[in-house]
């Protein structure tokens, strides 16, 4: 490419001059057509090369790694043996975990809106995982921390645990509406497994875990889950989380566990107390123009089946089905009237009668929940046509299964 013919024609066509392509073509030894070509292209830059576009070995795969790592969270290096294995994949397991690192970069980085909420509309739920702090005797306590902001007021409920079990999150959920004396409206959560069996993305909706959807019905509060690798979207506590590095400053300050809990509580009280950078008002404050927005409290008995450990107790009604937890479960019809212990086990739901186990049933989110068995036994009691009965039985339980 001539860059000294393109420079004379530019410069020609700046100054408005006429352009003589003999001439050039003498001055500069060329051809008067390459002049004539060049002049032709002026509106062009025939300096600038064509970008080439370079193959990548990932080139084909993009869709399915994408769906792989978005959709059903699977991890680079089980996407690349996946690919290896069924896919003809040649390329390295560095492509691939390169690619997924942009997607993930590409997520994160999109912009957020920024949005203030309604008195008593939303509170935000997380937790601050595996805090390691040391007490006064060399001890380390690995610690995770229950966190919870109103979005209105900024207003928080903070609570010190040992595990990440559901049940300690049932309780803690319990303990922050006592603490703020009422329910928000939404409780906005990650996508932490207590909470969904399913996680939400950018295609799928969030399946909830049948136990916790069933609580916050008995709460009376609405569910929502924020968007994989997308933790802005739950920002305001995101930012609690990093205050909790200030309980670091404590490391060799305390001896038992409830001292430590009592830090935390301390904490709470001190961060409710200080002037918001964005509201610019303190939230115990700000709270007091939240709280009559807040749906009265719950049912505190019947949430705290939801992680009690302790035996409770029931009586059989004549129709043997016993009540937990908001749902219906039967009793062999023999137990009309007696009083049997309930017990719950992760999603078992074992039923005693003087110490004696008499059924067990998996918890459910239906609202009747019969066995086959006993309800057989209950028509026996009333028909005598077994025909009949096996009939009316098999009729009735697939109603009770579409409730």
């Amino acid at each position: 490419m001539r860059k000294d013919i393109f420079e004379v024609i530019f410069m020609a066509k700046k100054n408005d001059s006429k352009i003589n392509f003999a001439e050039i073509a003498r001055q500069y030894g060329c051809d008067p057509r390459t002049v004539k070509r060049y002049f032709n292209a002026r509106d062009q830059n025939p300096l600038v090369r064509k970008s080439r576009k370079l193959n990548k070995v990932t080139d084909g795969f993009e869709e399915l790694i994408k769906d792989k790592y978005i959709n059903h969270h699977a991890p680079a290096i089980a996407i690349f043996n996946l690919l290896k294995s069924n896919y003809g994949y040649k390329g390295s397991y560095t492509s691939i975990k390169t690619f997924t690192h942009q997607l993930k970069k590409a997520m994160v980085g999109e912009a957020t809106l920024r949005f203030e909420t309604n008195p008593a509309l939303q509170c935000q739920i997380d937790r601050k995982e595996n805090l390691k702090l040391i007490n006064k005797n060399g001890e380390t306590y690995i610690v995770q921390i229950f966190l919870a902001i109103l979005g209105y007021s900024r207003m928080k409920y903070i609570k010190l645990t040992l595990d990440k079990s559901q049940s300690t999150l049932f309780e803690c959920l319990c303990d922050m509406f006592k603490y703020f004396g009422g329910v928000p409206h939404e409780l906005l959560f990650d996508n932490m497994r207590t909470v969904v069996d399913q996680a939400r993305t950018q295609f799928e909706k969030p399946q909830y875990n049948d136990k916790f959807y069933a609580f916050s019905k008995d709460a009376n509060f609405i569910p929502k889950s924020c968007m994989a690798f997308r933790p802005q979207t739950k920002g305001k506590v995101e930012t609690v989380a990093r205050i909790m590095n200030r309980l670091k400053a404590y490391n060799n300050e305390f001896v038992t566990i409830e001292q430590l809990d009592q830090i935390v509580k301390k904490l709470m009280e001190e961060i409710n107390n200080e002037i918001h950078q964005t509201t610019k008002e303190k939230p115990r404050e700000r709270f007091e123009k939240e709280k009559e927005y807040l749906t009265s409290e719950p049912n505190y008995s019947i949430l705290e089946t939801y992680y009690s450990t302790k035996a409770l107790t029931r009586k059989v009604p004549k129709d043997c089905l016993i009540t937990f937890q908001s749902r219906k479960y039967s009793v062999p019809p023999k137990y009309i009237g007696k009083i049997v212990n309930v017990q719950c086990e992760g999603n078992n739901l074992s039923i005693y009668y003087n110490n004696n186990f008499v059924c067990s049933h998996t918890l459910s989110s239906k609202p009747i929940n019969y066995n086959p068995n006993h309800y057989s036994e209950i028509a026996n009691s009333v028909l005598n046509d077994k025909e009949l009965i096996e009939a009316i039985c098999e009729n009735n339980l697939q109603i009770f299964d579409k409730l």
